[in-house]
């Protein structure tokens, strides 16, 4: 009885997305998804599903099995395939008894994973991974294939995703495959000797919310009374994502031939700033009221030289800003002094002035945000002999209009549900073993938030499938940003803290990859290998049954014990150990005024002992609670331990 109602619900789920579907035409048709090279999930009654004249009989020969559908009134049909063991390749044919035939080559059938997210996940081993050209030269396996979804919007589910083909991994193809998910397949290939299937269907930049259904989000208080507004108001959207993308084209252009600011002289100290306004750096540009921008913003302050510096050289360090920037000193283009993510400008002797100096950037602003992203430390101008020290850290004149008008700037792939509807929606039910996801950059603003958006999307993917607790495995977030080695509050600490709400949820892991960003480093870290490798761990433990640990550390507990702190952990049987016998780092210590400081921390076998003889009455303690703490704590079996605090 219990099976007989979880297949009804699976049937009603898919009988009201296939509502939608208006069928034209005695063509057979099947979903995109379905294709040459593909993957077919073992050891289950794999989907099949398209389109064909009204009470058209559809027969599906694959395998040794002949399976049938009826198209409806409507001219869907769905069916499901016996279940089959691993094997290939294997010919699929499809045919009505309109005459119509649909022959797909070099089936298999093996375990298929769903990888989304946003760019982390996204990030493909061609645009730059560390040992990029033996991975390409080493990708031949047939027995790995990639479907990678077409990028495509929409303010209503879509019944078919807009392109994507399957392809079997080698050199040619494999620049373009998710990083990431290809070496979570190559790893899972390498112990399960079966064949091995990705669809990848994520998008760079994007919130949480984009992923999920309007029908799951109306449930949210944040959201249900957003959305009925928001599809209203943008209509009939078949053609969205082609105007979002000519928006772009022509966005992209206007900003590329911009000199406004540069014929205005904008730059030059005689220049009349009085009507700019004024915005305290560092701060996200948008805490300034700059939103929906895309664009050059012009930035000027005033600050005094002494005497005594008078034709000395000075380095201006401005942390880490968000894009291209062009700093002028005194009216002249200065060069950059370095390519990384923290942004020097070397200031020549012959342009440096006792009594006022004037520093002017110019800085490009992208996706609709930008910023100074770096503690106030590391703001300054400073003589080379370190004699002379301005922070910079203040406030500075801006304008944000002084280039040409680009067109208005909409964030069509953050809007709730539009992913979901395009990249998403048309997937389902083709069946997989799981899902792994990386994201969750876009949301560090709101943490708290998604501390529920991120379990409902957990929850609104395995009802929408229909496969029960399928297996979902997610990353929390990599270290990213300029390190501080001061304790900080981190809004990146508290999203890798929410996104450990997932783990409340029944067959759920997490893939710790604190120690794989890069120090005063960009978000996209390139030590994709160990990454993957660590979801393909988290797998083969959580969805495949071996006995083996597939998580970090995480926290469980405290008990203070007189003036130290005793931690305790999951995921932490075996023991603790840091890499080389280091001393554990990033880890602070508090007392009821919460002022961290620096701890001093023994490893007892899997507990930590923390203390500090500043703090003799602890309270608290915290681990690797920063945008990109340098973490060295791990398991035994080598694995990071999680970022944690014990303070409420």
């Amino acid at each position: 009885m219990r099976n007989f109602i979880k297949s009804f619900f699976i049937f009603l789920i898919f009988a009201l997305t296939l509502t939608q579907i208006t069928f034209a035409g005695n063509q057979l048709k099947i979903a995109t998804i379905f294709g040459d090279n593909m993957v077919i999930q073992q050891q289950c009654n794999p989907a099949i599903w398209g389109w064909a004249k009204s009470e058209d009989k559809i027969i599906i020969d694959f395998a040794g099995f002949t399976t049938h559908a009826i198209a409806n009134s409507q001219g869907n049909w769905m069916t499901r395939l016996p279940q089959l063991s691993a094997g290939g390749p294997f010919t699929m044919k499809i045919f009505n008894n309109s005459g119509d035939t649909i022959t797909f080559r070099n089936v298999m059938v093996g375990e298929v994973w769903l990888a989304s997210g946003q760019s982390n996940m996204t990030w493909a081993i061609g645009w730059g991974i560390d040992n990029k050209d033996e991975a390409i030269r080493k990708s031949t396996n047939p027995n790995i294939r990639f479907f990678t979804v077409a990028d495509d919007l929409n303010n209503h589910p879509q019944d078919d995703v807009l392109g994507g083909k399957w392809v079997e991994s080698n050199p040619s193809n494999a620049t373009e495959f998710s990083a990431t998910a290809y070496f979570f397949a190559s790893n899972l290939q390498a112990k399960l000797k079966v064949p091995v299937g990705i669809i990848h269907s994520s998008w760079g930049g994007t919130n949480v919310e984009s992923w999920i259904s309007s029908e799951m989000l109306k449930t949210h208080a944040d959201f249900k009374n957003i959305l009925p507004e928001l599809i209203k108001n943008t209509g009939n959207f078949d053609n969205g994502y082609e105007d979002f993308s000519k928006k772009n084209k022509t966005r992209d252009s206007i900003i590329e031939h911009s000199n406004c600011g540069i014929k205005m002289k904008v730059f030059e100290p005689a220049f009349d700033d009085s009507e700019w306004k004024t915005m305290k750096i560092p701060c996200k540009w948008s805490d300034a009221g700059i939103r929906d921008f895309y664009g050059y913003c012009w930035f000027r302050k005033t600050i005094e030289i002494p005497e005594s510096e008078k034709g000395k050289d000075l380095k201006l360090s401005l942390g880490d800003v968000c894009c291209e920037n062009i700093c002028y000193f005194n009216g002249e283009a200065v060069n950059r002094a370095n390519e990384n993510l923290i942004v020097e400008y070397q200031i020549p002797g012959k342009l440096v002035k006792p009594g006022k100096n004037i520093i002017c950037l110019r800085i490009l602003g992208r996706w609709a945000v930008g910023g100074f992203n770096s503690y106030a430390g590391i703001i300054y101008m400073e003589s080379l002999d370190h004699d002379f020290n301005l922070s910079l850290a203040s406030e500075w004149k801006f304008n944000e209009k002084i280039e040409t008008e680009t067109p208005e700037w909409k964030e069509y792939y953050n809007y709730p549900s539009f992913i979901y509807n395009a990249k998403i929606a048309p997937l389902i039910p083709y069946s997989i073993k799981g899902v792994i996801w990386y994201q969750g950059e876009n949301n560090t603003a709101r943490a708290t938030q998604y501390k529920s958006l991120f379990p409902m999307l957990i929850n609104d993917w395995r009802t929408r499938w229909g496969e029960g607790y399928m297996p979902f495995i997610f990353g929390q977030l990599a270290n990213y940003g300029a390190r501080n080695p001061e304790p900080e509050e981190s809004k990146t600490a508290e999203l890798r803290e929410a996104q450990l709400e997932g783990l409340n949820l029944l067959n759920t892991a997490m893939v710790v990859n604190i120690d794989l960003g890069l120090t005063d480093g960009d978000v996209h870290f390139r030590n994709k290998q160990e990454c993957g490798a660590r979801f393909a761990q988290a797998a083969l433990g959580l969805a495949y049954g071996e006995k083996s640990e597939f998580s970090g550390p995480v926290y469980q507990s405290k008990i203070v014990e007189g003036s130290r702190i005793r931690i305790r952990f999951s995921h932490a049987e075996n023991g603790l150990a840091t890499k080389n016998g280091e001393l554990v780092k990033s880890i602070f210590i508090a007392g009821m005024d919460f002022k961290y400081i620096a701890a001093q921390v023994r490893i007892d076998n899997n507990e930590l002992i923390v203390w500090s003889d500043q703090v003799p009455n602890p309270t608290a303690v915290r681990y690797g609670w920063a945008d990109n703490p340098d973490c060295n704590l791990y398991n035994t079996d080598g694995l990071p331990t999680s970022p944690f605090r014990t303070d409420p």
